[in-house]
């Protein structure tokens, strides 16, 4: 198939998670299909990806700070869209798409982010289509609002959370299919459009990539990797930092925590290392050597949505993992099979501490983890069940 797949940035480096599903599926589907990919950004080819054409779009994105980033949000009150629509809305993006579908022999449109609807809109009905939903954005904007503390913060997350619900339920029924990365998030938009036309693509892992290291663990070491510009993942620290660690540092003093991920404020940087024993690494080149070296790999998320890719990553390596609900959301994962599920800080904490004083009697666990990620989250068995979907949707749409 001719495929024209529109997406929110380029996906290479893989070094979040979005990236890393949207190219570890797209660089095995044009094995057999070529996609032409528009997407904001400046980068003119894919590694690996010779089926692949690549469109690049500029656009100067408002940065989130600063009188014009507040302005937008204030002026965003008056629109029935949420803020996180209408800032990606791009009428030269619209333009560059319009273009290639007059040119090429388009099979089909596939949308990489919900948002990003704004832009195909003249395509829905007119190509057969498929939408790929990283998440439920207004399940993230839910939690944004259940855990936020400042009044005047929570009052602007409500209405987003309210508008986003509505604009996901209006827009999924646009497309001749729905690709979800959960059943849980699958459910949400099988409430929103025939449920036939919603399908499960998982998220997987590279498990020739995220192999068990050969050093192994170091006693009182402990690593949550991220995207540390992502406000979950921030979320997710500032609690364990907060309510959780010091909890575990009074049973294991020398305890250390290795925050690792891009781009972290500097304000949460700060704040975080202040705390004995926490270390922010910024941008690494390779997550592994800190998951190898890691005695507890911990997901303490309250705020997500989706699926989890880093618990995939540390249990290919073979990591024991203790991870809050939310964290392991998504995921055929069982609690106290394959990682410990822990959503009160002092029972995590306790869990994170067992480990750190036996971790020999989690060795099990550990193993089976690993086990369950090679027989079901592997990507080129996930990019068999993706093309199954686009299928359908060319199927559907053609018949519509």
């Amino acid at each position: 198939m001719n495929v024209l797949v529109v997406d929110e940035d380029f996906p290479y480096p893989p070094n979040t998670g979005k990236r890393l599903r949207t190219y570890n599926l797209l660089s095995r589907m044009q094995e057999k299909h070529l996609i032409h990919y528009v997407y904001h950004g400046g980068e003119r080819e894919l590694p690996g990806c010779p089926n692949i054409r690549c469109h690049p779009v500029d656009k100067a994105f408002t940065g989130k700070s600063g009188i014009r980033f507040y302005l937008e949000l204030l002026g965003n009150l008056a629109s029935s869209k949420p803020y996180l629509v209408s800032r990606h809305h791009s009428p030269e993006m619209i333009r560059r798409i319009a273009g290639i579908a007059d040119r090429e022999r388009i099979d089909l449109v596939h949308c990489e982010w919900t948002p990003y609807t704004e832009n195909i809109r003249s395509l829905l009905g007119r190509f057969p289509s498929v939408l790929s939903t990283h998440n439920v954005e207004s399940h993230i904007w839910g939690r944004y609002f259940e855990t936020e503390r400042n009044p005047l913060k929570k009052a602007y997350i409500y209405p987003q959370w309210k508008k986003m619900a509505a604009y996901e339920r209006a827009v999924a029924g646009l497309y001749d299919q729905v690709v979800c990365v959960s059943e849980n998030d699958a459910d949400f938009f099988r409430r929103c459009t025939p449920p036939e036309r919603v399908s499960v693509v998982p998220n997987g892992v590279d498990e020739t990539f995220f192999t068990p290291g050969g050093k192994g663990p170091e006693p009182g070491n402990l690593v949550f990797t991220g995207s540390m510009d992502w406000r979950p993942n921030q979320d997710a620290v500032s609690h364990f930092v907060d309510e959780i660690f010091p909890l575990v540092r009074e049973r294991v003093p020398d305890v250390r925590f290795h925050v690792v991920g891009r781009r972290p404020p500097d304000r949460l940087k700060a704040q975080w290392e202040r705390v004995p024993g926490v270390v922010v690494t910024g941008t690494v080149d390779d997550v592994r050597g800190y998951i190898d070296a890691a005695s507890v790999y911990v997901v303490p998320l309250r705020i997500g949505g989706g699926s989890r890719l880093k618990i995939l990553e540390a249990l290919s390596m073979a990591k024991v993992v203790v991870s809050t609900s939310v964290g392991a959301e998504g995921l055929d994962l069982d609690d106290g099979k394959h990682l410990l599920l822990r959503d009160d800080p002092q029972a995590f904490a306790r869990a994170v501490t067992d480990v750190l004083g036996d971790g020999g009697a989690y060795g099990g666990l550990a193993d089976a983890g690993r086990k369950r990620v090679l027989e079901s989250y592997g990507w080129d068995a996930i990019a068999q069940t993706l093309d199954a979907a686009w299928t359908a949707a060319t199927e559907r749409g053609r018949a519509g």
